[in-house]
Parts: C-alpha cells; sequence; structure tokens
C-alpha cells in the first residue's frame, strides 16, 4: 500500500492509501474537533462537527470518513468552516433540552465544550417543542436522560461493534428519531452489568452512571466477544416481512415485531426501528381506513390547511388521532406520491386529488 501525500493548513503530510482525513491531521497534532466519531467504531459522519474545506470542491467534507487523495489541499479552520460547525452546534443545541451552563454534570458534555471553544452563543434556531423525556433511572447499571441526547448514534455502534449486545436502535422520523431499547422502553437490562461501553462513549450526559455505581477506574470494559452481524439477505427481508404484518393485520404488533427478530436473528430494537421510521407503516392498532395528508413543500403550496381541516369537521379528530368507533385514522406524512394532483389526500390505497372542501366530506360519507 503506497503513500498518498496531502497539505492539511499548509503542513505537508504523508499517510497511507486509505487513511482518513481526521487521522492524517491528527499525524501532525491538527486538532478537528468530533461529536460522532471515536476511535474503535466505524466512521458515520452524523454530527458534521468534523467538516473541512478541500479545495476544488463545492462542498465541506466530513474528514472522519473521507479518505485522502493526492494532491488534497485541506483547510481545518477557515471561516468556511467554522461558520458550519457553529450553525451545526447551535442546532444540535436546540435540540439538547436543558441548561447546560448551569448544569452540574455540564463537564461531561462534549457538546458544552465544543460549543465554548467555538465561542457560540445562544441558539439562533428555536423549536416549538424541544425534546424532553422523563429521566430512566431504574436500571442499576445505567442511567439514561434523553433530553440530553444529540442523535450520534454512538451507544448503538459502541453497543453493537464493541459489546455485542444490539440493546439500541434508531426509531421514528425527523426530530422526533430517538435512540431506543426494545419498543422503545425504559432501559433495564442485565446484559448491561459490568460493561458501560455505551457511557464511555456517550458525548453528552445522556448516559451516565448511576449514583450508586462508582466510576471504573482504567480496567479493561467491553471485551465481549463480537458476533457475526446478520447476513444481508436476512435483514433485506425484514421490510417485506413488516408490510405483510401491517396488510394482515393493520397494524404491527409487539408480538409480530419480537417474532421477526427472532427468526431473523435481529435484536427487538433493530426491528421496532425499521417499524416506526416509515410513514406507511404503524406500530399501533389503526381505523378501518387511514386519512394521509401530505405535508411537505409541493402540497403545502397547494392549501393543505383547507383539507386538514375539512377532515378534522368531518370525523372530529386531529392528526395523531383515531375515531372513537374505529372508522378513521388520520395522520400527515412527508409524501404520498401525488404532487401533481395536490391538494390531495389519501385513504387507504386510494388517491383523491384536486381537492375543495365541498368534496372532502362526499369522500368521507363514501368510507362508511
Amino acid at each position: 500500500m503506497g503513500n498518498v501525500n496531502v497539505t492539511i493548513d499548509g503542513i505537508r503530510v504523508s499517510g497511507e492509501e486509505g487513511m482518513t482525513l481526521l487521522q492524517a491531521a491528527k499525524q501532525v497534532d491538527i486538532e478537528i474537533p468530533t461529536l460522532c466519531h471515536q476511535d474503535g467504531i466505524t466512521p458515520s459522519g452524523n454530527c458534521r462537527i468534523c467538516v473541512v474545506e478541500a479545495e476544488g470542491s463545492k462542498q465541506l467534507v466530513g474528514s472522519c470518513h473521507t479518505p485522502i487523495a493526492e494532491g488534497m489541499v485541506i483547510h481545518t479552520r477557515s471561516s468556511k468552516v467554522l461558520d458550519a460547525r457553529r450553525a451545526t452546534i447551535e442546532l444540535l443545541l436546540s435540540g439538547h433540552t436543558g441548561p447546560c451552563v448551569t448544569d452540574t454534570e455540564a463537564k461531561e458534555c462534549r457538546l458544552h465544550e465544543i460549543a465554548s471553544e467555538l465561542e457560540v452563543g445562544p441558539p439562533r434556531f428555536q423549536v416549538r417543542k424541544p425534546r424532553f423525556y422523563p429521566i430512566e433511572d431504574v436500571s442499576p447499571y445505567v442511567r439514561r436522560d434523553m433530553s440530553k441526547c444529540i442523535l450520534c448514534r454512538k451507544c448503538i455502534r459502541a453497543c453493537s461493534e464493541i459489546a455485542a449486545r444490539n440493546v439500541f436502535s434508531m426509531a421514528y422520523r425527523g426530530f422526533g428519531s430517538k435512540v431506543v431499547v426494545d419498543l422503545d422502553v425504559p432501559l433495564n437490562k442485565e446484559v448491561c452489568k459490568d460493561c458501560g461501553i455505551c457511557i464511555e462513549y456517550c458525548p453528552t450526559s445522556a448516559l451516565m452512571w448511576p449514583e450508586a455505581v462508582k466510576r471504573r477506574d482504567g480496567s479493561e470494559k467491553g471485551k465481549a466477544q463480537a458476533k457475526p452481524a446478520p447476513e444481508n439477505g436476512r435483514r433485506e427481508k425484514l421490510l417485506d416481512m413488516l408490510e405483510a404484518s401491517q396488510r394482515e393485520s393493520g397494524y404491527i404488533s409487539e408480538e409480530a415485531i419480537a417474532e421477526m427478530a427472532g427468526g431473523l436473528g435481529l435484536s427487538v430494537s433493530e426491528v421496532y426501528g425499521v417499524a416506526s421510521s416509515y410513514a406507511f407503516l404503524s406500530t399501533k392498532p389503526q381505523g378501518r381506513h387511514v386519512i394521509r395528508i401530505c405535508k411537505s413543500l409541493p402540497c403545502y403550496i397547494k392549501n393543505p390547511p383547507m383539507i386538514i381541516e375539512g377532515v378534522e369537521k368531518g370525523i372530529w379528530i386531529r392528526p395523531g388521532e383515531t375515531t372513537s368507533d374505529g372508522r378513521f385514522s388520520f395522520e400527515l406524512t412527508n409524501c404520498i406520491g401525488a404532487c401533481d394532483q395536490a391538494p390531495a389526500m389519501l385513504i387507504n390505497d386510494r388517491v383523491y386529488g384536486n381537492l375543495a372542501p365541498e368534496k372532502i366530506s362526499e369522500i368521507l360519507q363514501f368510507h362508511e
């Protein structure tokens, strides 16, 4: 394997082929901040804190996963890079519930540390409903405060790749995304005993040692023998199985999720994460007729509030609810594949397009 020569902040660096920009920078003591990256787990590039400027590239690149290439000229602290990092930190802080400045555990928070280093002020970005979850302290081994989670996914990768426990997975969509355990229940698993690898890798105080457990010394942790991941072919069957369960029962039950997990050699968390990430799958019982209205921009400019109001008046429920007689469920989703017919709504598998208020009550009466 030959050497590759790059220039980082004016310093010529020679590294092995396949080395990342982050690794090359470390060779010459150039520090690039990271949140989602840590040695020992697979790089993901989720947080975008480690972005750098590569001459000739229109976009900033993530240094944790971008390999060096011959002749690259890299800038790690240009104004463009620093502005991007500050904006990313502000976005993370806006959804990071709790005043870090007065938080007694702020010393454990890498997000707080980087914000201080970059001199980031109060976030300019305001969210209507910040993430807030009750503290989970039922486990004698790990305390979780998911309000402080920044979705870096380090706990997922550390638990899977190092401890080989697969306790965690991602679930839900968009701003509602969350790291979950099983069917989104509080963490209280015996396999967490004498591990703590997720705590060591968490960059915030979302995962902490319980008060009754003293911090470990320098002894080795998380050295469980890694288990081979399920074959890709088996993972690829999961979505088909979820869709089949949805068609058969109208939703995906806890029992079905557990059965699929056992059959495919996956954790319950992984199956639930996939099931809860798709708008057209549901883990809760639904009405006989599911009404979906698109909330994305192409439909929004065609006045979907008019459609939403018409449905609310017609069946007297709001988005996310089901009528007491089990007749209708009402959901907002990102796309129903009917941009050319907007404003439109989808009832079960049928699209109703070019809607007007007077049409809605007639359509709803048809679905008795």
